[in-house]
């Protein structure tokens, strides 16, 4: 059985409660990733940086969707490429991936070393963003049994990692963002659109993918877990 990182979002810092700072699990994707046959961990951070030991237990990772990229979100995906470990990115985890290799090519052409992570928190900190805002992809809720009323059509790209899980050129994928990946890095292939252009999956290689659209919310599009339990 394949142990999978589940890598939470985060509210660290808002308040002067520190009881107020959390880390995010939610339950669509530990549920998923259980009936891919999976055993899944929870991956922690320390003030937004990873445990890197604990990386080292799992053999793949799932990226949950949220509102903010911390450092710990990048160092994961480092890991992965550096190791390579699968990652599946939802939402805001797709982001993160897309981030993470627009932060390399930056990297490269400053001549910068180091940790990608703490570069993208300098970046973030001077006001950096690599993500393009769009509308009419946000629902403000996920109703319990009504997920299919917050999907759309997705039209995936034939060859890609994506059209190979899925099998279908069109699918529908939950939408419920406000950010998208429009401008990916060398080498980070789109491989899934709205039908306003809008990116709704990215890919890198055959083992790191991205999706803007959420597969979690239900087990229509359970291929797409399986991919991260072979």
């Amino acid at each position: 059985m394949k142990k999978v990182g589940i890598v939470p979002t985060a509210d660290l810092f808002y308040t002067d409660n520190v009881y107020d700072d959390k880390y995010h699990f939610p339950n669509t994707y530990v549920t998923r990733a259980v009936e891919a046959g999976m055993l899944p961990i929870g991956i922690l951070s320390v003030d937004g940086r990873v445990i890197k030991e604990s990386l080292e237990e799992c053999d793949c990772f799932i990226l949950v969707g949220g509102k903010r990229i911390w450092p710990y979100q990048i160092q994961v995906i480092d890991h992965a490429v550096k190791t390579g470990k699968k990652v599946l990115g939802i939402c805001l985890g797709c982001q993160s991936i897309y981030t993470y290799f627009r932060v390399v090519e930056e990297m490269k052409k400053q001549g910068a070393t180091g940790d990608p992570g703490e570069f993208w928190e300098r970046q973030k900190q001077a006001g950096v963003s690599y993500l393009t805002q769009v509308e009419g992809h946000r629902w403000n809720v996920l109703p319990r049994g009504r997920e299919d009323d917050t999907k759309h059509k997705v039209f995936v790209k034939e060859g890609t990692l994506l059209h190979e899980l899925v099998g279908n050129t069109e699918i529908m994928g939950a939408s419920l963002h406000t950010f998208a990946c429009m401008d990916p890095a060398p080498g980070v292939v789109v491989s899934a659109t709205a039908a306003d252009g809008v990116v709704e999956a990215i890919e890198y290689g055959r083992n790191i993918l991205g999706t803007q659209f959420h597969p979690d919310v239900d087990n229509k599009l359970s291929s797409i877990f399986d991919y991260l339990a072979r």
